[in-house]
């Protein structure tokens, strides 16, 4: 009940703040819309593309190694929640950890981060642990996001097996 009255009171503010600054964005619309022929430095490139594209494929180790290599500055926790899922998946727990411990030293709201850690501690029968990290990302997340709905169901599944 909490998340949708924080979430009706986000929508009226916008909506207001929209009206005051001039309601359309026409003018940002025609701007983004002709600086992205010319490749705009506003465009987002996910620089973890292909890692993805190796986690999609199961190909985990292979994703770890491109990880490990890669220089991201800003997007460092991105990258340490990264190599602690694809270090999970290829079943190495303990350094699993580490990485979501260091992702989360970086930024202790990363929901992501959170998720899978949870999941983690899941696997390694830390039931509370888990909860405890489903608690903290319901307090980060205004309204239920991913992260918050694959932990759930994550801890739904270990519960009934």
């Amino acid at each position: 009940m909490k998340k949708i009255i924080c979430f009706t009171l986000f929508v009226s503010l916008a909506a207001g703040m929209s009206l005051a600054a001039g309601g359309d964005d026409d003018s940002t619309s025609s701007a983004s819309s002709s600086s992205s022929s010319y490749g705009s430095s506003k465009e987002k490139v996910d620089i973890f593309s292909e890692v993805k594209t190796l986690i999609g494929l199961s190909k985990y180790k292979e994703a770890h190694l491109q990880l490990e290599k890669m220089k991201v500055g800003t997007k460092e926790a991105d990258r340490l929640n990264l190599l602690g899922f694809t270090a999970r998946k290829s079943g190495n727990l303990e350094v699993a950890g580490e990485y979501y411990a260091a992702a989360l030293a970086l930024h202790p709201k990363h929901t992501g981060a959170l998720e899978y850690q949870g999941e983690l501690f899941l696997q390694l029968d830390k039931i509370d642990e888990a909860r405890a990290n489903l608690t903290k990302i319901e307090k980060i997340c205004w309204l239920p996001c991913n992260a918050e709905r694959e932990l759930r169901k994550a801890i739904e599944k270990y519960e009934a097996d």
